[in-house]
């Protein structure tokens, strides 16, 4: 089967372990590339003054529509021109027009959305002639399926077991490490561990300008991690800490997977998708609240084995039941 993938490719970015579950199936993967208008070659000059950045902003206000649309037409002539069977999208952008193009092709097209209902946007994939919608949040779905009588489903994320395996010794590093976006409630979340004096080290993009002087940047390791570098920190830390933003309602996001496939031991703000997929206790910990979290973060640095357990246990539980393949295996049954 010929199933395309809408998404930036990249170190370990969804569309591009989606890409490699595809192959590892023994289907042909088609990477149909991302949905972004600008390209470098179109970026214009930035002029100054005041005047020329009102032009510019007035200019670009103009162009991007139609940027917009140069880019979904080339991802729906692309799928055509590969003779797509299934069309995988993993970006909320793409519009009922493009859906329906896609369809008119022979495509099956599907949602598989990766983010939290922070970023739906204008969520124009409810207008959209999908075959099937997947979300990890369970909340979102009961809404949808309640109200709109539209073809959707709950769909956990995964790991790549390519790149998220046990690949050294676990818990050989005295420290947490937490790996993503920087945002207020994280922020919060990290001064109050800084203050009871737990360790933890960060990596992903800079820290914003905005944190101020926060002792979160005397944590932050300068870089973000991917693939089998992560593997490796994930594994050796004393616990991989996987705190949610709020807006993870019921479902669990990405990291709880990846995290779980490396062998590392993940201490995870609770959820209630979480029983369904790991043992609390046995393949991870979960916290409720901050006194939770600060045992929890104690029990990792201080009980010698708890580490290599839990992420044994982890692993073992990530590569056999949740996997991107696992996942392709279930959107490929429900819409092909």
């Amino acid at each position: 089967m010929r199933i395309g993938v809408i998404g930036p490719l990249g170190p370990d970015t969804f569309a591009a372990n989606i890409v490699e579950a595809v192959r590892d199936a023994g289907h042909v993967a088609v990477p149909l590339g991302p949905l972004g208008p600008l390209q470098a070659k179109h970026r214009p000059t930035m002029p100054k003054g005041l005047a020329a950045l009102a032009a510019l902003a007035a200019l670009t206000a103009q162009a991007l529509p139609r940027l917009e649309q140069q880019a979904q037409d080339r991802v729906v002539r692309a799928a055509a021109q590969a003779e797509c069977e299934i069309v995988i999208n993993v970006d909320g952008r793409l519009t009922p027009e493009s859906v329906s193009a896609l369809r008119r092709d022979g495509a099956r097209v599907a949602l598989w959305f990766p983010d939290s209902i922070l970023n739906l946007g204008r969520a124009l994939m409810i207008l959209a002639p999908y075959d099937a919608l997947f979300f990890h949040e369970p909340h979102l779905v009961d809404r949808l399926r309640a109200t709109l009588d539209l073809p959707v489903h709950y769909l956990p994320q995964g790991c790549n077991p390519r790149h998220h395996r046990p690949l050294v010794p676990a818990g050989t590093e005295p420290h947490l490490v937490i790996a993503g976006n920087m945002y207020p409630s994280r922020i919060r979340l990290l001064e109050r561990l800084a203050a009871k004096g737990i360790p933890v080290r960060v990596y992903g993009s800079k820290i914003p300008r905005w944190v101020g002087e926060s002792p979160v940047r005397r944590m932050h390791a300068g870089r973000a991690v991917f693939t089998q570098e992560k593997a490796r920190i994930f594994r050796s830390a004393a616990g991989v800490l996987n705190n949610l933003h709020p807006a993870e309602v019921e479902g669990v996001n990405m990291r709880l997977f990846e995290a779980a496939g490396c062998g590392a031991a993940v201490l995870s703000e609770f959820r209630p998708a979480i029983p369904a997929l790991f043992a609390d206790g046995q393949e991870v910990l979960t916290f409720r609240d901050f006194d939770e979290l600060v045992a929890g973060a104690t029990r990792l640095l201080t009980e010698p084995g708890l580490t290599r357990a839990l992420g044994d246990a982890a692993a073992r539980r990530a590569h056999r039941e949740h996997t991107i393949g696992h996942r392709l295996a279930t959107i490929v049954e429900t819409i092909a």
